[in-house]
């Protein structure tokens, strides 16, 4: 009985041992915080997010500087904007993350002090000609220098920890990975400029100024595939899913290059019109305007273009509700704020879409079969 007892006492020792060590630990994590040795931007205020709107006021440009590119993102009254990317809008929660990440940029690991090593974690200058880091500086409204960050490699553990330093310190450190840093202007855009799923669009026309109408369309809204229109006897679809491949033309929208409207010669030019049953309409105009082809847009809604199911037809299972026409209004709108400054550029193969001939997609039915 003793002996069980001694045990007992021996275990609550430890007990008491290991609760005291993990109440200093704590402590000691704390008044570090406090201190602002985890926090590598101590001076940017409480790392929190409520205080993110007085960063954000205080703050008027953000600068990059990477080994492909160097521009800044600046603020434009209310909005935030690309000077090097015919003004275009960058998302305020984009920049948002960003400045509330750095505030709250915590380091693991203290790492290499020497200079000769900063480039084994892709830590020296940007303009450096081996292992170059990115750089991202906050500038306030005096052209102060508020806080600038070299961001390195990702570390061998995984991508949730890189490896950064401040360029006024030789102190590296493993920090985690708590924002994105976009290397190039566009990488700052939204992932797409707008998008229009397949299973809204009613119908699509392409009309060339020397060369057949492209017409494709869907019978009603529960079609599932597209047909191309008015075929000669002797003509076919190049196979049964062109028109479907050609009515996802308009879904997800990358941005590769833009540039401001001008009263441009608009050599070569073809209008692509794309209508939804729900209303909306999307005008798609490609041209070629030095040697490169761009893309002018509009949107526009028209209750009499809106297409509903009967509704005393069939209960479609899986089938999208369509939206209201109220919605595609708002749309309409929001989509034209996005078009009505700017011509953009988007990848190859979008271009072939919105530029299709009617030989691109069918061929000559072979009577000999």
């Amino acid at each position: 009985m003793k002996k069980n007892h001694s045990y007992m006492l021996i275990i609550i020792t430890l007990l008491l041992v290991s609760l005291t060590i993990s109440v200093s630990w704590f402590r000691d994590i704390e008044s570090r915080r406090i201190e602002g040795e985890r926090f590598l931007f101590p001076e940017l205020g409480t790392p929190t997010d409520v205080n993110a709107l007085k960063m954000l006021n205080d703050i008027t440009e953000v600068r990059i500087e990477s080994p492909k590119e160097a521009f800044s993102i600046i603020k434009n009254k209310e909005s935030w904007i690309l000077p090097n990317l015919a003004n275009f809008p960058v998302s305020v929660d984009k920049i948002k993350r960003v400045i509330v990440g750095l505030a709250q940029l915590e380091t693991i690991e203290a790492k290499t002090r020497n200079p000769e090593l900063h480039g084994e974690l892709g830590l020296n200058l940007p303009s450096s000609d081996s292992s170059p880091s990115t750089s991202i500086s906050l500038i306030g409204k005096e052209n102060n220098i508020l806080a600038t960050l070299l961001v390195g490699k990702d570390s061998k553990s995984g991508k949730d920890t890189r490896y950064v330093r401040r360029p006024d310190a030789q102190q590296t450190w493993l920090a985690w990975r708590n924002f994105e840093l976009p290397d190039t202007k566009i990488g700052w855009l939204d992932e797409d400029l707008f998008s229009i799923a397949r299973w809204r669009v009613a119908d699509i026309k392409i009309s060339h100024t020397n060369d057949s109408e492209v017409f494709i369309a869907r019978e009603n809204y529960a079609e599932q595939y597209f047909k191309i229109q008015n075929l000669d006897e002797d003509v076919l679809p190049l196979n049964p899913y062109v028109g479907n491949q050609l009515g996802s033309s308009i879904e997800k929208l990358p941005i590769k290059n833009i540039m401001l409207k001008e009263n441009i010669n608009k050599e070569d030019a073809i209008v692509g019109e794309y209508t939804t049953f729900d209303g909306l309409k999307v005008i798609v105009e490609s041209f070629v305007f030095k040697g490169e082809i761009w893309i002018s847009l509009n949107a526009s809604s028209d209750i009499n273009l809106r297409r509903e199911l009967p509704a005393d037809g069939p209960n479609i299972v899986g089938l999208p509700e369509m939206p209201s026409f109220e919605s595609v209004v708002e749309e309409a709108e929001s989509l034209n704020e996005q078009f009505s400054s700017w011509l953009f550029q988007f990848s190859k193969s979008k271009h072939v879409q919105f530029r299709t001939k009617l030989k691109d997609i069918t061929k000559i039915q072979d009577l000999e079969q």
